[in-house]
This record gives C-alpha cells, sequence and structure tokens, in this order.
C-alpha cells in the first residue's frame, strides 16, 4: 500500500468518525422505513429516530424543536434561509460580505439580478454605515472558511435587532470549532465537516420562512423529500459529541504556533480559529508548491475552486495580487491530525519550503 499524504484540509471535509457511523449503520438495514409512513411500525421508528435527532439539535442550540429544519446540507440550507425569508417581501436593501462562501455570494449575485439592491463588506466595522433604511437581511458568515476569520456575531446582532433586520449566517466552519452563545436570526451548516456524513446538513430558523421547493410536505412543508433518516441520525450524533471535538481546541493552537514559524507571509488573523491556517508562499509557482509539498493534502482555498485554477476570491478581496493568491495554502488541521503527524509536517516544511521561496 501506498504511503498517503498527511490529511490538512479538514475544512474541506472529515472523515466519518466512528461511532457517527455505528450509530447510522441500524438504519440503513434494521429501522429502514420511511418517516413518513404513518401506518405501521416500521415508519413509525423511522419518524421517532427523526425526531430524536431533532431534538438533540434544538437542546443543543437551545431552540425549539419546530425552529430545526434537516436539509442535504449547508448549501441548501443557505438557499432556503435567504430566500424563504425574503419570500413575498417588497424588493430592498440586502448586506453581505465579498469574503463569503459561493453558495451565499452566488444565491446574492441572483437576488440582485430580480432587482434587489445587494451591499458587499470587506469589514463588519461597516455594517452600520452600510445599513439603509429599507436593509431587510444581512448575512456574514461565522468563521471564514479559507482564513478562519471569526465574525463578531454579537455586534452584527445587536445591530440588527435594534433595527428589525433579519440576521443569517453560513456556520458551516464554526460549528465544532467554537462554544455557541447568542445566535443569529437563521443559521445554516453542514454535517460532513464535523465528523458526520455528506449530505446532510440543518437549518436554524428562528423566523418565518416560506418554502422554495414543493413537494410532500415534509418538514413542516419548508423542505419536501423523503427524509435521509441514517444521515439525520448521524447528523445529531456528530452534534452530540461537539464537546469532543472542541476539546482539541488547544491542540489546534499549539500546532499553528509550530506551522506559522515554517511560513513566511500568513493570512490568518489573530481573531481565527487555529485549526485554519492561510499562508502565501510569494513568488512560489503554485503547480510548483503542490509537487514540492505532495507528502501533505492541503488546498489553495476553497473545495468549489479547487479544479477551476483561478485565484481565490476571498484572498483577491484582502489584497493579494493574482499571482500571490495562486501561491497561497490553506492547512486545516482536525480530530485525528496527531502530533506525530505535526512534527513530520514541520520537517517536510523545514526540508522543502527553501526550494520554493
Amino acid at each position: 500500500m501506498m504511503n498517503q499524504p498527511i490529511y490538512l484540509d479538514y475544512a474541506a471535509t472529515t472523515p466519518v468518525h466512528p461511532e457517527v457511523l455505528s450509530a447510522m449503520l441500524p438504519y440503513f438495514t434494521e429501522v429502514f422505513g420511511n418517516a413518513g409512513s404513518s401506518a405501521h411500525l416500521y415508519g413509525w421508528r423511522a419518524a421517532e429516530a427523526v425526531e430524536q435527532s431533532r431534538t438533540i439539535l434544538a437542546t443543543y442550540f437551545q431552540v425549539k424543536p419546530s425552529e430545526v429544519i434537516f436539509t442535504s446540507g449547508a448549501t441548501e440550507s443557505i438557499n432556503l434561509a435567504i430566500r424563504g425569508f425574503l419570500h413575498g417581501k417588497p424588493k430592498g436593501h440586502l448586506i453581505t460580505s465579498v469574503l463569503e462562501h459561493k453558495a451565499v455570494l452566488e444565491v446574492f449575485h441572483a437576488l440582485a439580478l430580480e432587482g434587489w439592491s445587494v451591499s458587499y463588506l470587506l469589514e463588519v466595522a461597516d455594517l452600520e454605515k452600510t445599513i439603509r433604511t429599507d436593509t431587510v437581511l444581512v448575512s456574514l458568515m461565522l468563521v471564514n472558511n479559507e482564513l478562519g476569520t471569526i465574525l463578531d456575531s454579537e455586534l452584527v446582532l445587536r445591530l440588527c435587532e435594534e433595527r428589525g433586520i433579519c440576521f443569517h449566517s453560513d456556520a458551516t466552519q464554526a460549528i465544532g470549532k467554537l462554544s455557541l452563545t447568542k445566535l443569529p436570526h437563521l443559521l445554516s451548516f453542514s454535517g460532513h465537516k464535523i465528523y458526520g456524513p455528506k449530505g446532510i446538513g440543518a437549518l436554524i430558523a428562528r423566523v418565518p420562512l416560506q418554502p422554495i421547493l414543493y413537494g410532500g410536505g415534509q418538514e413542516r412543508g419548508l423542505r419536501p423529500g423523503t427524509l435521509p433518516v441514517p444521515l439525520i441520525v448521524g447528523l445529531s450524533k456528530a452534534i452530540e459529541m461537539i464537546p469532543v471535538w472542541l476539546s482539541k481546541a488547544s491542540f489546534y493552537q499549539n500546532a499553528k504556533d509550530r506551522l506559522i514559524a515554517f511560513l513566511p507571509l500568513i493570512n490568518s488573523p489573530l481573531n481565527s480559529v487555529p485549526a485554519i491556517l492561510n499562508f502565501t508562499l510569494k513568488g512560489a509557482d503554485w503547480e510548483k508548491m503542490f509537487q514540492i509539498l505532495n507528502g501533505l493534502a492541503f488546498s489553495n482555498g476553497s473545495a468549489c475552486n479547487a479544479k477551476t485554477e483561478l485565484p481565490s476570491h476571498v484572498l483577491k478581496a484582502i489584497g493579494h495580487s493574482d499571482e500571490d493568491a495562486l501561491a497561497s495554502g490553506r492547512f486545516s488541521l482536525g480530530y485525528f491530525t496527531t502530533e506525530e503527524e505535526i512534527d513530520r509536517i514541520c520537517e517536510l516544511l523545514s526540508t522543502n519550503l527553501p526550494k520554493l521561496v
């Protein structure tokens, strides 16, 4: 068996934790009923598993179970949150950031074409002066997926609530990395970033929404389609294990402190989660960078850009040239990262970086 590179792309996806997988398995073969089948035991048991999972999420986020909506992942949650809230409202003003994930930016691009006015922030400090009398919704991510920057979400929530504005946040990179306190009105996230399965996510909705899809009326009519019971159970188990994920915080900080000694330009600021470390090797050829560091499985930005060979819009927004943005990398650590792997990474960087810079 070939030696595999050290995995440093946990911000793109995480492996399913064995305890999560174990919780899911019975719902593929034993409790296999459709949660919508209300006339027999198989359906009742499936529906019970869904509602138990919903209660687990509601307890963690300190919301009502009816405010938890299961989706296929963060992208669907984001679309349902933003479009579901705006549906039927007079076209007014919306605020987001140039640093958002494409799952958010593409929604706003479409809304702008439909007649909504959209403002794009670079700094959250500019939010208050950007708000207008017709501002309806603000969408800002809790943790940036490329830089790891942490949003001052309590400030944003206060500014929005003082003015009757809805605050939505993409929390995909925050869940399992931060302890959440006051929630925004709408919160979107995926399961596969927290050692759960792909294909499942949730939307925490503390404000009324309208559906954007139509079908059999599942999820209170807001997200129609047969409920994927095994995935929902896996998501709830991953949420239950958040204290385990958070227990690695000091390890991530120590690892980051060691790694930055080898990396010449760090893009991740001080107010960022230590599990995400973005760096630029100025003057380096990006293809050569990945060849030289082929013992490491890392990315040069969001996974949604991985096949485009285009510079990161996030790094461009913070002032990088195309060349420097392409010569950048993102190391993202996770629960299964070990001290021995950090030792090996430091050794690889020490040996190979002089060949690049």
